[in-house]
């Protein structure tokens, strides 16, 4: 085989059609030639599953029932997946790959793909792969993989945001005041450790981007937020989601008060032995 490379740079050298727009294409007459051989076989060995698009023992929300994923192989083949390990010819589920020899992606790998089904929550879903190679030959000439690809993804419960904050009225003696606001999440996906967000409804409105919490992920599922405040009224959205794509929301209200007046003696008057005021 020989492949022939030219290239072009960033202001159109290289570019005799002038597809850049940067003045008259330059004609790169040089070429880079790759020359390669392809043994002629015969081809004894199984392909090899390099890897999925999602990782093996991922989380998946609740009430998932499918998934589509995409498998990797290192040659082109014919792919088929089950609940149970059993040998190629008996796995039920078929998927569509790309069968021809330059069909290879970016990371020089052919692509497979289906659509997962049958899992369920609170549990450990189990499926396997094999394939089989060379898709255009006949089957005399084709490998089986011997042992499937494990692979897993794991069904989780609602995550629940147990307890936010704070409530009421926020008083202190500064121009602007400290708040800290507060989420709790229990459940989910590793009992409700999670990442959570706060926005106004004004940011909802315009589409803004969310603003974090500082602390995600929290063992305990506890979450607190530092804000410093001017006087007024405030009303906060809090999200937090889990790793398998669990969320829930609240909402907080509060007011913030800055009290600059020095205190007023209003009554004083003598009871006992004390003076009281």
């Amino acid at each position: 085989f020989e492949l022939f490379v030219r290239c072009i740079d960033a202001n159109g050298n290289g570019d005799p059609t002038n597809r850049l727009g940067s003045g008259e294409g330059v004609e790169n007459t040089a070429s880079f030639v790759f020359q390669f051989c392809v043994d002629p076989g015969p081809d004894t060995t199984p392909p090899i599953i390099i890897d999925t698009d999602i990782r093996s023992g991922m989380p998946i929300a609740y009430e998932t029932t499918s998934t589509d994923i995409k498998l990797y192989t290192n040659e082109p083949s014919s792919c088929r997946w089950s609940r149970r390990d059993q040998d190629y010819g008996k796995m039920e589920q078929d998927m569509e790959c790309k069968t021809g020899i330059l069909e290879m992606n970016a990371r020089m790998v052919y692509e497979c793909e289906t659509t997962l089904t049958g899992m369920k929550d609170r549990q450990e879903n189990q499926f396997y792969f094999r394939c089989e190679d060379q898709p255009n030959m006949p089957e005399n000439d084709r490998y089986q993989n011997q042992q499937s690809y494990p692979f897993s993804l794991i069904g989780t419960q609602p995550l629940v945001l147990s307890e936010v904050g704070p409530s009421g009225l926020m008083v202190d003696s500064t121009d602007v005041i400290q708040v800290i606001l507060t989420a709790t999440t229990t459940a989910g996906y590793e009992e409700g450790k999670s990442t959570c967000e706060y926005y106004t409804e004004l940011d909802e409105a315009e589409g803004r981007e969310h603003t974090g919490f500082d602390v995600t992920y929290t063992a305990d599922g506890a979450h607190s937020q530092e804000l410093f405040l001017p006087e007024g009224d405030y009303s906060y959205f809090i999200r937090c989601v889990d790793l398998g794509g669990n969320s829930d929301m609240d909402t907080i209200e509060f007011s913030v008060k800055s009290d600059r007046d020095a205190p007023m003696i209003t009554r004083a008057y003598h009871e006992e032995d004390y003076l009281k005021l």
